[in-house]
């Protein structure tokens, strides 16, 4: 990232009209005895060449479906992570993945790479996981695994997906990857988490993918804006990527920062609103699905 880009934002970021917690362990606690929020679970819709139908599944959990493969992304469908209870029930089932034919992962937290979850997915699945986190799955008998590096790439069923680079930190469980999707439809970024660095004007760059699904939420305090965006860093991402509409995910689900549930979604709506692009932020509840044509 350029000096002159870390200066605007770092400035931009200095009042945040985000509304806080005033204690995360207290928020936390009170709950615990409340249940999840119901999802509006709709049905997911076919799609027809040319097509790429997406699910918001909540928190990170992307289902993509092109013609030729179902593809699902950080599937996350559990009540908790560690103390924190999921604030609005998952937006699909696990029987909404019964054809799924390829599985990506980001990185190896919890809300990210959920064992129980993968243990209710169809093992005739390719599942991919970053450089190391192959012990993690492959007790679970998938059809196949695959580690791949940035800049690596597979196809499947005529979609290549292409790793890409994140900044989310250095231990090993938060060292991941984002991918580049392009199949018979319009081409799609998912990214589970990552801080804004220099990558996504290199995917930019190289790919323009159509859709961007960039990471909104845990952006509180300042301090976790080095491992996620918040709406406008993701704006700035969204950018250099040079795509035509941005879905953000990873919000909403788990209080795991101190910016409250629901102010990530607002803060991009209001951002974009000012900067006269709101037509291009298309912002999707839980259970929520959309098709999209690849001339749209």
């Amino acid at each position: 990232m350029s000096t002159a880009r870390a200066g605007e934002l770092a400035t931009l970021h200095r009042s945040m009209p985000v509304e806080r917690y005033r204690t995360l362990v207290g928020h936390w606690i009170s709950r615990w005895f409340r249940a999840p929020r119901p999802a509006s679970h709709q049905p997911v819709l076919p799609v027809t060449a040319g097509q790429l139908a997406l699910t918001f599944g909540g928190h990170a959990t992307v289902l993509a479906r092109y013609e030729r493969l179902a593809i699902g992304f950080d599937p996350m469908l559990g009540r908790w992570v560690g103390g924190v209870r999921r604030a609005v029930e998952p937006g699909l089932a696990p029987g909404d993945f019964s054809d799924v034919g390829l599985i990506l992962i980001s990185h190896r937290h919890a809300d990210h790479l959920h064992v129980p979850t993968l243990k209710k997915l169809p093992r005739s699945a390719t599942i991919v996981v970053p450089t190391g986190a192959a012990s993690w799955v492959s007790a679970l008998g998938f059809a196949r695994v695959v580690e791949l590096q940035p800049g690596a790439d597979l196809e499947i069923r005529g979609v290549q997906v292409i790793a890409a680079a994140t900044s989310h930190g250095s231990d090993e469980l938060a060292r991941g990857l984002a991918y580049v999707v392009r199949g018979d439809g319009p081409s799609l970024y998912l990214c589970g988490d990552s801080g804004y660095f220099s990558g996504f004007a290199d995917i930019g760059a190289r790919y323009h993918p159509d859709i961007a699904m960039l990471p909104i939420g845990g952006f509180v305090p300042q301090s976790f804006r080095d491992r996620h965006m918040s709406p406008l860093d993701a704006l700035f991402a969204f950018e250099d990527l040079h795509a035509r509409l941005l879905v953000p995910i990873h919000h909403g689900a788990f209080a795991l920062s101190y910016e409250k549930l629901d102010e990530p979604a607002r803060w991009l709506t209001e951002l974009a609103t000012s900067r006269g692009i709101r037509d291009h932020v298309q912002i999707m509840a839980a259970g929520e699905t959309e098709r999209f044509d690849r001339s749209a």
